[in-house]
């Protein structure tokens, strides 16, 4: 990628990131918030407001089309470089951002707020964390061709769906005879960048995500202003996030897009939620709950109840301190907080319903007992090691326990007792025995935890710097504390360099080469033999970059995507009983060919060195004719 198209992915990413909010925000404006919340705001309303576009076209028979996205965009620029609101507000942050960094001289301020001769730095700090985190993200991916691993395969099908039909689809067809409830907000954000930025599917998918678990260093940042109102453990929270704990960035070889989506929203919503809680419910602030509570049930059902958990506590003790105050039902904060969860989760009331119509069934309430042998017949055997696993490598495990004192002290102050009780409630959900609720799973929460531990660690490491000692201990306390955070992050940064599990990564560039030369020379109504196993749950994957066949060429394989499961009981039976047919079947056997003519396929697509089994039996099966091969994949079609 040379320089030029890496600039125009960059561009297309920031108008699709940041260009909505900040358009929102120039009429919605607090000026109480630094230039780093703001961002991070403008990048949640976005994706907001873009998840709601996306609702909007699946209630109404509207269809946006590549031009007519773009010119939206391209008319939102305009008129917000024009707006002399918006230009005031955006422009004014900028020029005020820079001359504070360039000419400090306000002593008027605290000494929290500008601790010493370089204190305004934090104005823009948090600007220079993101890009930094952002450039190592792309780092992390550099040698992936196409994104990792079981959820990225049907996150691309419905980007492409998305792009197809111009709208959030009723269905998945005419790919699988499926109905489609499920959470979108980062399928609409990643539609309107692959139009913007003019790529494939799987290219959006990739970048875009990227660009997201970068933006959950603002979320955090934002959070962290609402609970200190200081800059240095809100920075120090961002630069934990995004270098130092395992997940978010391991999410990438998961492909667990939809769930980062939600952890970008969800810190923003708890972050407007408590500014609202304590400094009152102005117009700005009950219009950015909104929306955003909006966003974050429509980006994914997890970070839906975590945010739903959260605003309970946060009610309750808003209630009460209403409630000594003598306002509780006349001008209670509560009231102003709860309408505007309640009204952001009306606009999405419509696709809430859809779901829980679908799914409501599998929701149960259950408790385990404190026994293994319990929790692996109920969840899979040696769940309890794989929770272990999560939680690792051994850096993060080390970097998680050691940041559990700080949860005492967020617990203990007044400030951040709510988020205190919150995050032990996670802690609390990440043990597998006890309260269990369906279909939410402990691993769920333990690859939430680093929201909490790195605001943890965070409040933890500042307030040892600040704890007095002698005064010649003092110095040298304070170059401890920030000899630590240096190895912490030079330690993640060194071993997330390359922080994607080859055993996820289903394809490489030999495939993608196959997958094109596909799309350019079968028919549309081909279908492909490709190598199946077993994954979880009675449910089957693609082992190769044979599953990628559908989502990048529109043709059909022996196996859907893994959305598969959602569709009516006897589809998900016989596609389950034909994908372990496949899984057990040698091609060029008798069962082979017996599928061959009750499937009616026409190709076969076989990866593995020249000289493995597959490729051996197929280059001497008889009935089949080779029809493209490189060094990894070869392609055989099947004669009648």
């Amino acid at each position: 990628m040379d320089f030029l198209e890496c600039s125009w992915h960059l561009l297309a990413g920031a108008f699709v990131l940041f260009l909505p909010g900040l358009a929102w925000l120039s009429i919605f404006w607090d000026p109480e918030q630094d230039f780093g919340s703001k961002l991070a705001e403008a990048a949640g309303i976005s994706l907001s407001l873009t998840a709601l576009v996306g609702l909007a076209t699946f209630l109404i028979p509207w269809r946006v089309s590549s031009s007519w996205l773009t010119g939206l965009y391209l008319l939102m620029f305009f008129a917000l470089g024009m707006s002399r609101r918006g230009g005031r507000h955006t422009g004014a942050l900028l020029r005020e951002s820079v001359r504070r960094v360039v000419s400090p001289s306000d002593p008027e301020r605290s000494v929290r707020e500008t601790p010493g001769k370089f204190g305004n730095l934090w104005r823009v700090s948090i600007l220079f964390v993101f890009l930094a985190v952002l450039g190592l993200r792309f780092y992390q991916v550099r040698d992936l061709a196409l994104p990792a691993w079981v959820d990225s395969v049907h996150h691309v099908l419905i980007v492409r769906l998305l792009l197809e039909r111009g709208g959030v689809p009723d269905t998945l067809e005419p790919y699988l005879p499926v109905p489609f409830f499920y959470h979108f907000g980062f399928h609409t954000i990643a539609a309107a960048y692959t139009v913007l930025a003019r790529l494939e599917p799987y290219l959006g998918v990739l970048q875009i995500g990227q660009m997201l678990n970068a933006l959950v260093v603002l979320s955090v940042y934002r959070l962290g202003r609402a609970l200190w109102g200081d800059w240095r453990r809100s920075v120090l929270s961002a630069l934990l996030v995004g270098f130092t704990t395992q997940m978010p960035a391991y999410y990438v070889t998961w492909g667990r897009y939809t769930l980062l989506t939600g952890f970008v929203l969800l810190p923003l919503a708890m972050a407007i939620a408590l500014d609202v809680s304590r400094k009152g419910p102005s117009l700005p602030r009950i219009a950015s709950l909104c929306l955003l509570t909006a966003g974050v049930f429509l980006a994914h059902y997890y970070a839906a109840l975590l945010f739903v958990v959260f605003m309970i506590i946060l009610g309750m003790v808003t209630f009460w301190e209403d409630f000594r105050a003598g306002k509780a039902l006349k001008g209670g904060t509560w009231i102003y907080l709860s309408a505007a969860v309640l009204l952001g989760a009306g606009l999405a009331a419509t696709w809430i319903y859809r779901a829980w119509s679908f799914t409501g069934s599998a929701v149960e309430v259950g408790i385990l007992p404190p026994s293994s042998a319990a929790v692996d017949e109920f969840y899979f055997p040696n769940y309890l090691s794989y929770l272990w696993r999560l939680l690792g490598p051994l850096r993060n495990q080390v970097f998680s326990l050691a940041a559990l004192p700080g949860l005492a002290i967020l617990v203990w102050r007044r400030d951040t007792r709510v988020f205190g009780a919150w995050s032990a409630l996670l802690v609390i959900s990440a043990v597998p025995w006890g309260i269990h609720l369906a279909p939410f799973r402990p691993d769920h929460a333990v690859i939430t935890l680093f929201l909490p531990v790195a605001l943890m660690a965070s409040d933890l490491l500042i307030s040892s710097s600040e704890w007095r000692l002698r005064p010649g201990a003092d110095r040298l306390k304070a170059i401890l504390v920030m000899l630590l955070i240096g190895i912490l992050v030079g330690l993640g940064i060194w071993q997330t360099r390359s922080i994607v599990n080859q055993s996820t990564v289903l394809a490489n560039d030999a495939d993608l080469e196959a997958l094109e030369w596909i799309r350019v020379n079968t028919p549309s109504n081909a279908r492909f033999f490709i190598a199946v196993n077993h994954w979880q749950y009675g449910i089957y994957r693609g082992s190769d970059g044979g599953w990628w066949i559908t989502p990048i060429t529109g043709r059909e394989t022996i196996l859907p995507p893994a959305l598969y499961p959602l569709g009516e009981t006897g589809y998900v039976e016989q596609v389950n009983r034909r994908a372990a047919a496949a899984s057990q079947a040698k091609v060029c056997s008798p069962e082979f060919w017996q599928m061959v003519r009750s499937e009616g396929l026409t190709h076969v697509y076989v990866t593995g060195e020249p000289d493995s089994d597959q490729q051996m039996s197929m280059r001497t099966c008889g009935g089949v004719s080779l029809v493209f091969s490189n060094e990894r994949v070869s392609i055989y079609e099947i004669q009648n």
